[in-house]
């Protein structure tokens, strides 16, 4: 199935891409799948999204379809969602 993900700052910096679409396994796991993007993007990606334990970093923020999710829920994405991964902005 086909999901596309999109990425906001240090996320889109560290991907090389705001934007991609991937293909995955029907009924993937939304914390199965920022493990495996966060593995292919490498570590300077993986440090906003996952911690070395596999857990979701708690300052990540992500919508699935256009509404937020707690990823504690253990959500299954449906083929074509749209998953935006936010990440803490800073400054004053």
């Amino acid at each position: 199935m086909k999901i596309t993900l999109r990425y906001t700052s240090q996320l889109a910096t560290a991907a090389g891409t705001s934007e991609e679409d991937i293909e995955v396994a029907d009924g993937i796991g939304l914390v199965e799948l920022l493990g495996n993007i966060s593995r292919e993007h490498g570590p300077e990606f993986s440090k906003f999204v996952v911690n070395d334990d596999g857990t979701p970093v708690p300052t990540l923020v992500v919508a699935v379809n256009d509404t937020q999710v707690d990823l504690r829920d253990g959500l299954s994405l449906e083929d074509e969602s749209e998953v935006i991964l936010i990440t803490p902005m800073s400054g004053g």
